[in-house]
């Protein structure tokens, strides 16, 4: 199994294109991280429906509906005074970090 290697955070540099470079490595880190894990949810979910034990941990793979309201069928099939009505906007802080390049 391939390892990966990042570095603990300890303090934030003083420049800022190195915060960026860090932030970055990071991201792309837990991207790869991510992409593994998707691979073995998808091995156990194959596997069927119940408790699985490792040395370490368990999985639990399960199986269930979940009902969602569609936002979109909201604003076709009612009011604009409705939709304004049950509406929450939120201020929200992001960072988004890609590869130079791309």
């Amino acid at each position: 199994m391939n390892t990966i290697n990042v570095p603990s955070f300890t303090a934030v540099p003083a420049r800022t294109d190195d915060i960026v470079d860090q932030l970055g490595a990071v991201k792309q880190a837990i991207d790869e991280l991510e992409a593994t894990a998707r691979k073995f949810k998808a091995e156990l979910i194959k596997r069927g429906v119940g408790t699985y034990e490792g040395a370490k941990f368990f999985a639990e793979v399960q199986h269930y509906d979940r009902a969602t309201i569609s936002p979109t069928l909201v604003r076709k099939l009612s009011n604009d005074e409705f939709v304004k009505q049950v509406t929450e906007v939120k201020a929200i802080d992001a960072v988004v970090v890609k590869p130079l390049g791309e």
